[in-house]
């Protein structure tokens, strides 16, 4: 096996619904970042993102991780995050992240970055990779020591389900699942990793749609604001089984106007609607601009629209609450 930049896939966790409880797997934070690959040998530190891309350019705060390491050599996965006051900004990283090395490197001082490594697949010259989930734990702790841009992940025992609801609680991405005495699977997806992530649900009210070769392609929502309905993002996914019933419901309320104030920007072929239907959307979170982040329509609502309120924390407008 080459042990070098290019070569090497990360393992990566698949889907589980629900989180749990179980003595046989730890537990994991699932931090909403870039996933980095981290060569160190010797004083040389070289970074690989998931698609085997050689990324040490664009993160010149990272140059220095061997003299936070303990070894020779060695390997660490893990995940790459913008911090703002304590919690991932995805948006941010991607913005730190797009464009040339040249421009990542010189917002190093205005979005500057974290590295947190989970797992160790290489130490001075031993494949770690057939060994239990647990003992590379150890051997991260022992090897690596946190710094200014790092820090290791931590690890919980048993407790999914009370590290899901602190996750939640908090407005993160989810948890991961990890049996503990599990290999590391390189460029596998396994179900020794579980990711269980935490998605919101609210209310809001469809100010629009488009159609693509006659069919429904996305719906417009938006959500009540100081009295005005504010557009907050397009839905494309989720709508398959109940599509002809709802574009039909749509038809049946054109409008020539918008309904949202301010106005999107949006391209041509919009077809607005009265703002009378509602409905319940699961998404991963909010963006700066206030925008919905892999929004999937669950189902249509029956509920008045100047009850879709503008809330950021979705624990005070929960669909279901409201159609009791």
């Amino acid at each position: 096996m080459k042990w070098s930049p290019g070569q090497l896939k990360p393992m990566e966790p698949v889907p589980h619904p629900a989180p749990f409880d179980s003595g046989e797997h730890i537990f994991e934070i699932k931090w909403d970042g870039m996933r980095l690959l981290t060569f160190i040998k010797r004083d040389e530190v070289r970074l690989q993102n998931r698609n085997l891309k050689e990324r040490t350019a664009f993160f010149p705060e990272l140059k220095n991780l061997h003299e936070l390491f303990h070894a020779k050599e060695g390997i660490l996965d893990g995940e790459l995050v913008a911090l703002v006051n304590g919690k991932p900004s995805f948006p941010l990283l991607m913005k730190r992240c797009t464009g040339s090395a040249v421009k990542a490197a010189a917002m190093t001082d205005q979005i500057p970055l974290v590295y947190i490594p989970f797992d160790i697949l290489y130490l001075d010259g031993r494949d770690l990779t057939a060994t239990p989930l647990i003992e590379r734990k150890k051997l991260l702790a022992d090897s690596f020591e946190g710094g200014t841009n790092t820090m290791v992940s931590p690890v919980f025992q048993e407790e999914g389900i009370s590290l899901f609801e602190m996750v939640k609680e908090r407005g993160l991405e989810g948890i991961v699942a990890k049996g503990k005495n599990t290999p590391y699977l390189i460029g596998k997806k396994s179900r020794y990793w579980l990711k269980i992530k935490y998605r919101r649900r609210q209310a809001f009210v469809i100010g629009g749609y488009t159609l693509s070769s006659g069919q429904l392609n996305s719906i417009l929502l938006g959500a009540f604001w100081d009295n005005k309905l504010r557009y907050v993002g397009r839905v494309g996914t989720g709508f398959t089984r109940v599509e002809k019933e709802l574009l039909s419901l749509l038809q049946s309320t054109a409008s020539s106007c918008s309904p949202f104030d301010p106005q999107p920007k949006m391209k041509k072929n919009i077809q607005w609607v009265e703002s009378t239907l509602t409905a319940e959307v699961e998404f991963q979170e909010w963006t700066p601009d206030l925008k919905l982040r892999q929004p999937v329509f669950i189902r249509l609502l029956h509920i008045p629209p100047q009850e879709c309120r503008l809330f950021l924390d979705d624990r005070n407008n929960n669909p279901s609450e409201k159609e009791k």
